[in-house]
C-alpha cells in the first residue's frame, strides 16, 4: 500500500502545479493526417490497452486468481500413487533406526538363517489418499484470504488506472495549450511581419526613420524565436502525452481545439462518496486482507482431521517360506521379484493437535493486528487527504471560472489598444515603441485568455480527480 501513498500524493502534487505556475508546452508544426490524429477517448483507450504499468497490474490480477484455483484444488483429496523395483542384499536386522531423511531404507524383512549379501530383486506399490476432512474453519478462512487477494488486486488494478486516466487528460489538456500556443505565437509573428512590410516601405520613403525599421526587423525576429521555442516544447509535451498511452510519438497531432470554444459548467453537487474513491478501496482492500490473515492464524492453532486410506503391494526374489535347512531360497532373477504377491489396505482416521501453537500463533496474531492497525492509519491519512483536496479542488474551480470571465475583457482591452496605437503610429502622432509594446500586450492577452480557459478544464478535472468520479469531467467534453 505504500506504492498506492505514493502514487496519489503525485497526482495531488501533479494536478496542483496548474495553481503555482502554468508550465506552458507548444506544439509544432505536426503533420495532420487520419492515421496519427488523436482525441482524448482515443488516447484514455490506447493507454487502458497498451501502458505497461496497467498490463502489469491486470497480469497481477489473473495470477491471483490463479492461486484460487490451486488453493481449490489444494483442499481436495490428496491422492499419490508409488512404485518401485530394487536390487539389494537380503540381510536385515530387528531393533529401532531413524531414517535420515530417507537415505536409511529396509530392503528385505527380517531373516531368521543368519545373514547373506546374496541380492535379489524386489518390488513394491502403494495407492494413498489423504483428505484434511477437518480444519475448524481453516478451509473457509484461505479461501476467504485468497478471495480477498484478488479482489485487492483488481482494487489495485482499478486504483492505478484512474490515476492514469488522470495524467492522460492532464497531458492531453497541456498538450492542446501546446498546440494553442503555437498558432497564437504564428498570429503574433504575422502581425510583426505586416507591421515590417509597412515601416520598411515608409523608411524606404523617407517617411520613417531608419530606426523604425531596425526595431521592426528585431521584433519578427524575436517573434520567430518565440514560434520555434513553441514547436521545441510542443513535441516534447505530445511525447509526454504518448509516452503515457504506450506509443511513444512527438508527431501524433492533436484531433480539436474545441476545448477552447467553451466552458465546463460549475458543478452543483458535492460529488460522489468519497468512501467509494478507487484509492481508498485499495486501502480498504489491504484492510479486509489482514483481517482474513488473523481469521487464519487463529484456526492454524487448532487440531486437524484427515482421513487415510491406503492400499499396498509387495513382491521379491525370496521365498516366504523356509527350506528343509532352515535357509530362505533366493532367486535373483528379475522375473521372481518383479510381480507383487502380498497386498495390504489400511483406512482410518488421524487427528493432530501441538498445544505449542497455541503460545506460538499468540504473537503471530499480535504482529498481524499491528499490520492491520498500519492500514487502517493509511487508510485514515488517505482519506484525510482526500477531503481537503476535495476543499482545495472545489476552491480552484471557482477561482478559475472567475478568471475565465476576466480574461476576454482583458483581450478586448488590449486588441482596442493595439488598434488604437497602430493608428496613431500611421498618422506620426506616437513612436515605434509604443506600437511595439501594445503588440506585446495583446500577444500576452492572447495567451492568459487561452491559458484560463484550459485551467478551468483542468480544475474541473482536479475536482473529478480528488472525488475518484471522472464521469464529472467526461460528461461536459465538447461533442
Amino acid at each position: 500500500m505504500r506504492s498506492g501513498n505514493k502514487r496519489y500524493y503525485w497526482l495531488l502534487s501533479f494536478l496542483a502545479s496548474c495553481w503555482i505556475g502554468q508550465s506552458w508546452a507548444q506544439p509544432g508544426n505536426l503533420p495532420v493526417t487520419p492515421t496519427n490524429s488523436l482525441t482524448l477517448p482515443k488516447a484514455l483507450e490506447l493507454a487502458r490497452t497498451n501502458y505497461p504499468g496497467l498490463r502489469g497490474k491486470l497480469a497481477t490480477i489473473r495470477a491471483t486468481e490463479a492461486d484460487v484455483q490451486a488453493l481449490n484444488m489444494s483442499l481436495l483429496p490428496q491422492a499419490g500413487i508409488q512404485a518401485q523395483t530394487l536390487n539389494a542384499t537380503s540381510n536385515q536386522v530387528r531393533g529401532a533406526y531413524v531414517s535420515n531423511g530417507g537415505l536409511l531404507l529396509p530392503v528385505s524383512g527380517v531373516r531368521t538363517d543368519g545373514f547373506n549379501m546374496n541380492p535379489a530383486w524386489t518390488s513394491a506399490a502403494s495407492m494413498v489418499v489423504d483428505w484434511e476432512a477437518v480444519t475448524f474453519g481453516r478451509r473457509q478462512a484461505r479461501r476467504d484470504q485468497a478471495r480477498l487477494a484478488v479482489e485487492q488486486a483488481q482494487a489495485d488494478y482499478e486504483g492505478e488506472l484512474f490515476t492514469h486516466q488522470v495524467r492522460v487528460c492532464d497531458a492531453y489538456l497541456l498538450a492542446l495549450n501546446a498546440q494553442k500556443s503555437v498558432a497564437l505565437q504564428r498570429t503574433n509573428l504575422l502581425r510583426a511581419q505586416q507591421l515590417q512590410r509597412i515601416i520598411r516601405a515608409s523608411t524606404e520613403g523617407g517617411l520613417r526613420p531608419g530606426i523604425d525599421s531596425a526595431v521592426a526587423n528585431t521584433e519578427v525576429a524575436r517573434a520567430q524565436l518565440q514560434v520555434l521555442e513553441s514547436q521545441q516544447l510542443a513535441q516534447q509535451q505530445v511525447l509526454r502525452l504518448t509516452e503515457l498511452i504506450g506509443q511513444p510519438n512527438p508527431a501524433v497531432r492533436l484531433d480539436t481545439m474545441v476545448f477552447y470554444n467553451q466552458l465546463p459548467q460549475l458543478p452543483l453537487s458535492p460529488g460522489s462518496n468519497p468512501a467509494l474513491h478507487p484509492q481508498l478501496r485499495v486501502y480498504q482492500k489491504s484492510i479486509e486482507v489482514g483481517r482474513a490473515g488473523e481469521t487464519l492464524l487463529k484456526a492454524s492453532a487448532l487440531p486437524s482431521v484427515s482421513l487415510l486410506g491406503s492400499v499396498q503391494g509387495r513382491g521379491s526374489g525370496i521365498s516366504e517360506q523356509a527350506q528343509s535347512d532352515g535357509t530362505f531360497r533366493i532367486d535373483p532373477s528379475l522375473g521372481a521379484g518383479l510381480p507383487l504377491r502380498s497386498f495390504n489396505y489400511i483406512a482410518g482416521v488421524t487427528a493432530i493437535w501441538r498445544p505449542t501453537d497455541l503460545w506460538r500463533t499468540k504473537y503471530a496474531l499480535s504482529a498481524q493486528r499491528e499490520r492491520i492497525n498500519a492500514s487502517q492509519q493509511a487508510y485514515d491519512q488517505q482519506a484525510l487527504g482526500l477531503q481537503a483536496a476535495g476543499q482545495n479542488a472545489a476552491l480552484q474551480l471557482q477561482l478559475a471560472q472567475a478568471r475565465a470571465q476576466q480574461a476576454p475583457l482583458q483581450l478586448d482591452a488590449a486588441q482596442q489598444a493595439y488598434i488604437q496605437a497602430q493608428a496613431r503610429y500611421e498618422s506620426g502622432l506616437d513612436n515605434i515603441q509604443a506600437l511595439t509594446q501594445t503588440s506585446a500586450l495583446l500577444n500576452r492577452a492572447e495567451v492568459d485568455q487561452a491559458l484560463v480557459t484550459s485551467s478551468v478544464w483542468r480544475a474541473l478535472l482536479l475536482r473529478a480527480a480528488t472525488i475518484g468520479d471522472l464521469d464529472s469531467f467526461f460528461q461536459q467534453l465538447p461533442r
